[in-house]
């Protein structure tokens, strides 16, 4: 079964109306913290992107924010769901079908990209400059992009096979959805800021670590700017 087979089925069979935020997500826009100043009043009316949105957790949140909604997932499947599953929380999103490397809207659209858990996934040919390249192009000049990236010693990494330019395949998912897929790995905040330098700066790195009973996540948390004039 394919990648895109496994979350439309995992999503489908979810019928729980209540989804809820990503603690990183809810902190990047609401935290205050002395090394990142993101701009809190100025939320509503902008367009988010949340791409590779999952069952929708952070739209709620988004919509608080007033913001408009949009998202991009791998299936029509993921769309249809999380669209009903919107609708019944009354919150409007335009959601379509598409990838990290192929998203289908025109060039600076958002003023915010949120990859949460989603944007190191390359698809087969690609490269993950091929999906960093596509977010920066949907970018306008200024926006921010909040997105999560996988660090060294993840539960997800274990036994991955290591390909060129820090890619991995993953081979020992515990849940059984992503083995087989490819996913850009990153060493250190250096190297994120290397690879992402070209399109971004204002670069504010953290990490999270977490162990929850027998799942030890470790993720890198990026916010950056688009390069260009301010918004």
């Amino acid at each position: 079964m394919s990648i895109k087979q496994q979350y439309a089925s995992r999503y489908k069979g979810d019928k729980t109306p209540a989804v809820y935020p990503v603690e990183f997500v809810v902190r990047a826009f609401l935290g205050t913290y002395p090394k990142l100043n993101m701009p809190r009043g100025e939320y509503d009316g902008r367009r988010v992107l949340d791409l590779g949105y999952g069952d929708g957790r952070n739209m709620p949140l988004f919509n608080n924010l007033h913001m408009k909604i949009h998202g991009v997932e791998i299936a029509g499947d993921i769309s249809r769901h999380v669209g009903k599953r919107m609708k019944k929380l009354g919150i409007n999103a335009d959601l379509k079908v598409g990838s990290n490397a192929h998203i289908p809207y025109p060039g600076q659209y958002f003023q915010y990209v949120v990859a949460c858990h989603s944007c190191y996934y390359v698809e087969p040919g690609d490269q993950f400059e091929d999906n960093l390249s596509e977010m920066a192009r949907v970018l306008a000049s200024g926006g921010w992009l909040i997105a999560s990236l996988p660090m060294v010693g993840s539960y997800i990494l274990k036994d991955a096979k290591p390909l060129p330019s820090g890619h991995y395949e993953i081979t020992k998912d515990p849940y059984g959805l992503r083995n087989g897929t490819i996913f850009r790995v990153f060493h250190s905040r250096q190297e994120i800021r290397k690879v992402f330098s070209p399109f971004f700066h204002h670069f504010n790195i953290g990490y999270c670590n977490d162990l929850f009973w027998g799942i030890h996540q470790k993720v890198w948390v990026l916010v950056c700017r688009r390069k260009g004039s301010k918004l």
